[in-house]
């Protein structure tokens, strides 16, 4: 009896425990998103200072490319800056690979004595995420955001 119950213990120990070669996520725990992030901006001038960069990476840490801008993939690129010319030109969406984590730093300010204004709209997993509208003035702004 003994022995019975000792192995049956140790068949459901080893049947419930994952393999060390690919544990996966546990319960509960994030993955990998798909992240889409479209940037505007209205009023900015040629004399105003305003970029915005992005880095990322895969819950493995092993991805290299990880964006697209507008339809673009940008090879080999772990972070990316979108620089205000690019902002000037029109409407600039930034996609990603499947990440775990996307980090955005936007910075800048008004040289020329007016305002202008930056809007991103973030979409994680195809669910729209609170939407950054600023104004932004002579002085510096400088704001973090993050995605995972």
């Amino acid at each position: 009896m003994l022995i019975g119950l000792t192995l049956s213990l140790t068949i459901v120990l080893f049947s419930c425990s994952k393999s060390k070669d690919n544990p996966g996520p546990g319960p509960g725990t994030p993955g990998n998103k798909i992240m889409k992030f479209t940037l505007n901006t209205t009023g900015l001038l040629a004399a105003d200072d305003f970029s915005v960069s992005f880095s990322g990476s895969d819950i493995e840490a092993t991805a290299t490319t990880l964006f697209k801008v507008n339809g673009v993939l940008q090879n080999n690129q772990k972070a990316i800056v979108i620089k205000k010319e690019q902002l000037m030109a029109g409407q600039v969406v930034v996609e990603t690979v499947p990440l775990y984590t996307v980090s955005i730093s936007a910075g800048g300010f008004s040289s020329a004595g007016h305002t202008f204004n930056f809007k991103m709209e973030p979409v994680v997993n195809n669910v729209a995420q609170t939407v950054v509208n600023k104004t932004i003035t002579t002085a510096v702004y400088a704001e973090h955001f993050s995605f995972n």
